[in-house]
């Protein structure tokens, strides 16, 4: 659970996509993909069993050849699935969605006479710092729950393949690749990690 707790702090600072000269700056969660192996078929497409660090085993169908790998015969590049980064996941509040200038009056209006009438009470404040440090441990708790719910339900992934040191392209597929964690103790804050895709 603690690391659960530390997983959304640094999701927190993940910045958006950024689509900039010709390449796309994803954040993401990354699992390295440890062996790919061409299925027989009678499709015309080719299709790839695919497993990857922490999530179960899937099948994927492209018309790209891909190179076969496991771990007793391991290859130098590296593959990753990914699941790209939505700050949803943490349930934090969409700020980006502004008011109207008329609901922004009627919210000032109503702030400005709620906030009078409170300068004029004498009752002490119940809000003492420890109640303000238990609500934060309490929220951060909450986002790692609501992260850890949201993580263990499958995505569709996306395959990417290492082009050059810190650049990968993605893998074209036929199909979505549904994806899906084994367990919660499989998502490591190493995981979390912008990619440059070309």
């Amino acid at each position: 659970m603690q690391h659960a707790l530390r997983c959304p702090r640094r999701c927190e600072n993940m910045n958006a996509p950024l689509f900039a000269n010709r390449r796309l700056r994803l954040p993401c969660i990354a699992f390295r993909v440890t062996e790919v192996k061409r299925r027989r078929g009678d499709t015309a497409h080719s299709m790839y069993g695919v497993k990857a660090n922490g999530l179960r085993d899937l099948v994927i169908t492209t018309d790209e050849t891909l190179i076969q790998f496991s771990r007793v015969k391991p290859t130098q590049q590296t593959f990753f699935l990914v699941r790209p980064w939505d700050r949803r996941l943490l349930g934090l509040p969409d700020f980006s969605e502004q008011l109207t200038f008329a609901d922004e009056e009627e919210s000032v209006g109503d702030w400005s006479e709620s906030e009078s009438a409170s300068d004029h009470t004498d009752e002490p404040s119940s809000d003492s710092p420890g109640e303000e440090e238990l609500s934060v441990d309490s929220d951060i708790h909450s986002r790692s729950l609501h992260l850890m719910v949201h993580l263990g339900q499958a995505f569709s992934a996306l395959l990417v393949a290492q082009q050059r040191v810190g650049e990968y392209k993605r893998v074209a597929s036929d199909h979505n690749m549904i994806a899906q964690v084994k367990d919660m103790a499989s998502i490591d804050i190493a995981n979390i990690r912008t990619l440059d895709i070309l």
